[in-house]
């Protein structure tokens, strides 16, 4: 399932410095940051949206607030998914 991440960044220097290694089953396809760096939206593939959300809250917890949620791959609005999206709904 792919999962969309919305963060709002409360201190972008630590947020985007040193990228954490990820941990098999997550996949990072996209990041979309602000000019700044405040804010940023990332679309991830994973087995859960509690996946995305332990790992990603663990690692930037301290430093963003975010929220999480599954992208609707069937939905008639959605575009720009990565090949292979509609057959994994």
């Amino acid at each position: 399932m792919f999962v969309v991440a919305i963060h709002e960044i409360s201190d972008p220097e630590r947020f985007w410095s040193n990228p954490p290694d990820l941990p098999a089953g997550l996949s990072l396809h996209s990041t979309y940051p602000r000019d700044d760096g405040s804010k940023a939206v990332c679309l991830w593939e994973a087995d859960s949206v509690d996946a995305v959300r332990e790992f990603v809250d663990g690692v930037t917890g301290e430093v963003a607030k975010n929220e999480f949620f599954e992208v609707d791959s069937q939905h008639p609005g959605t575009q720009g998914l990565p090949a292979g999206a509609a057959s994994q709904a």
